[in-house]
């Protein structure tokens, strides 16, 4: 069985994060917010997902 995408670690979502931000039509905190509620099941890697986002878009 194949298993669903899942970002589990930091450098996971540093690599994600960075891919998905690399394309204008997802430089937005709404997806950026979806994305993380899809692909991360730990509540505190996600916040550090969201975070980061929000502080690479205020640059």
């Amino acid at each position: 069985m194949i298993e669903p995408y899942r970002i589990e670690s930091e450098s996971e979502a540093d690599v994600y994060l960075s891919d998905l931000l690399a394309k204008n039509e997802y430089r937005s905190m709404p997806e950026v917010e979806q994305r993380a509620k899809q692909f991360i099941q730990d509540d505190e890697l996600r916040a550090y997902f969201i975070k980061k986002a929000r502080d690479i878009l205020a640059a």
